[in-house]
């Protein structure tokens, strides 16, 4: 694998040359600061600009020439990061050799920049009728997490917990932002995307990764040199520990403990917090979570622990019957003093540094696993899967300990179930 990386006319190009797929790669990202995104805007704007193209301006035209050209993958993603929000376009297709057509490559570079460049406007205006079709699905989307009630504790909590902060920020925005969405917010917000936006562009595949930077380079153009720092991490502050109820009507009932980390270090955010999550509460079984809460107690449905470096905290999320509750925060305070006492097998530690290395193994079979990794190495200061094979190993019970010892509890959430699972 050889790493490439050019910056040519304020395009940024982050590609990995390998032969190990079939299949290659391109994505073209727009990042910006989060502040100066309208969320439900410029999400209504990716779907619409994914919907239909000047070029293209049905959805079965559009259908056809992807068809057309083998079957070639198209989607739009939008994602944060820390203070960061990415707006993406990206092509998935066939390598060239094992395809007739000559002009098969350049077919695809035309397709996804002229998607770009000249989205579905006439007039100064997007189609108001698409515009209603795509606003009431995300309208839909907006609610999907309440199905779930764990995926509501989730949101809920987070929403009240760093209220103020961009950590409780949706990709979709709220309601109440996509009903006023309208013509002239979606051009305004498709002219910040072109020419306020970082322009970053990644690609991979066993390709000529030359050759394609100058064809990009040729037929898409940015005026402006955008490049910025933004935060990838989130300092909220620390709070002083509060404790929630929140009624609900579902039949079970979400415990969730918040634990807030101050000034994650490089080697904590890539290597001790990763091992730290795994035995602590996701090592499939065998972690201290699930052992306290479900196979010792049978306290609880399902059980663990998420950890979301770029905004400084952690989270252990456990789904139960009320009438448990108190047992399991008495588990849950167990498991992590036992963290800070260095009470691990050593044997079962050692286990989960290589079994933590062979799940990173696995993604250099990914090809958006390989990529993503590279970017975010580049961009945010993510270590390459070369750096974990050598320092996991390192990673003693100290690191681990002093790690648990500044995980600080500022929030305990309870989704408390409805009345009529009080007695189950």
């Amino acid at each position: 694998m050889e790493y490439k990386e050019y910056n040519v006319n304020n395009l940024h190009f982050f590609a990995i040359k390998t032969d190990k797929f079939k299949n290659c790669y391109i994505e073209v990202r727009f990042r910006d600061d989060l502040k100066n995104v309208a969320l439900s805007t410029r999400l209504l704007l990716l779907q619409l600009m994914s919907y239909t193209s000047k070029k293209y301006p049905t959805k079965r035209e559009k259908v056809i020439v992807l068809e057309e050209m083998y079957n070639l993958g198209f989607s739009i993603d939008a994602s944060l990061v820390g203070e960061n929000h990415i707006s993406s376009f990206c092509v998935d297709f066939l390598h060239p050799k094992y395809v007739k057509e000559q002009n098969y490559l350049n077919q695809i570079l035309e397709f996804l920049f002229d998607t770009i460049k000249y989205p579905n406007i006439k007039n100064n205006h997007f189609d108001q009728k698409t515009i209603d079709i795509l606003k009431e699905q995300i309208h839909v989307n907006i609610d999907q997490y309440k199905e779930n009630p764990l995926s509501f504790a989730k949101i809920d909590s987070r929403s009240r917990l760093f209220k103020n902060s961009f950590s409780s920020k949706r990709i979709f925005g709220t309601h109440e932002e996509l009903a006023k969405v309208n013509n002239k917010m979606l051009l305004e917000e498709y002219n910040k995307l072109l020419n306020e936006s970082i322009c970053e562009i990644l690609i991979i595949g066993d390709l000529n990764i030359l050759e394609i930077v100058k064809k990009i380079s040729q037929i898409f153009k940015i005026a402006n040199d955008n490049y910025k720092n933004i935060p990838c991490t989130i300092m909220n502050p620390i709070n002083k520990l509060k404790e929630e109820i929140v009624k609900s009507s579902y039949n079970q009932t979400q415990l969730l403990y918040y634990y807030q980390i101050d000034n994650m270090t490089y080697k904590e955010k890539n290597f001790i917090g990763p091992l730290f999550s795994r035995i602590f509460g996701s090592a499939n079984m065998t972690d201290k979570l699930t052992k306290y809460l479900r196979i010792e107690n049978s306290l609880c449905y399902y059980s663990g622990f998420i950890s979301n470096p770029n905004d400084n905290y952690g989270f252990v999320y456990v789904g139960l019957n009320k009438k448990n509750i108190d047992k399991a925060k008495k588990m849950i305070n167990k498991a992590l003093k036992e963290m800070i006492a260095k009470d691990i097998d050593e044997k079962y530690f050692e286990n989960q540094k290589t079994k933590f290395l062979a799940d990173l193994k696995i993604r250099e079979d990914d090809i958006y696993g390989l990529i993503d990794t590279y970017y975010f190495h580049k961009i945010f200061n993510r270590a390459l899967n070369e750096e974990y094979a050598l320092e996991i190993p390192k990673i003693t019970l100290n690191d681990i300990a002093d790690f648990a010892k500044k995980l600080k509890l500022s929030y305990i959430y309870i989704l408390e179930e409805g009345d009529n699972n009080a007695n189950n």
